[in-house]
């Protein structure tokens, strides 16, 4: 993994994680049950130890983030991101920077590195049906529903974007959005 990824505006930044040093913020945002219900499907707080593994699982499958914002005194953690074949999870984690296209901007950062990388597609492996925001934010950025499950009795859909190939003209134009 290499240095951090910045969109062109320069107001959001993907910093590799630290595990060791971000665990300790990143907690408090899987304590939240709007980010757990979204996210995992459940309302069951994290603990460090279940953070740092999470982080370490994703890390061993591909790339992590943390996701920054410029504020007035320089970048602030506000979520994470992850790039691999398994999936591309994005969680904004402070709730009073959800809802500005922060997700957005981290979708289209994820979907340029993934294009410099050589990938032919990102998965969207599980988006719970009601996770309105969730389905939009991919959906926008070009990725289609390609199957569905049930997790618990709550449906859930996978989604696909094609990165290269005849298909991946029709996938949006993410990039564009930073």
């Amino acid at each position: 993994m290499g240095g951090p990824l910045t969109s062109r505006d320069g107001q959001v930044r993907l910093r590799p994680v630290k595990v060791a040093e971000d665990v300790a913020t990143a907690v408090a945002w899987y304590r939240d049950p709007v980010v757990l219900w979204g996210s995992e499907g459940s309302t069951e707080p994290f603990t460090p130890e279940r953070v740092a593994r999470m982080y370490e699982v994703l890390a061993a499958r591909g790339e992590v983030y943390i996701v920054e914002v410029q504020g007035p005194d320089g970048f602030i953690a506000v979520g994470d991101a992850a790039l691999s074949s398994v999936g591309v999870p994005i969680v904004i984690g402070e709730a009073s920077w959800r809802g500005r296209g922060i997700g957005r901007q981290v979708l289209a950062l994820l979907i340029a590195r993934a294009q410099a990388l050589g990938l032919p597609e990102l998965v969207a492996h599980q988006i719970y049906a009601d996770n309105r925001a969730s389905l939009r934010l991919y959906e926008g950025a070009g990725f289609r529903v390609v199957s569905g499950g049930e997790e618990g009795g709550r449906p859930f859909f996978r989604l696909r974007l094609p990165l290269e190939g005849p298909e991946s003209a029709d996938a949006g134009s993410a990039p564009a959005l930073l």
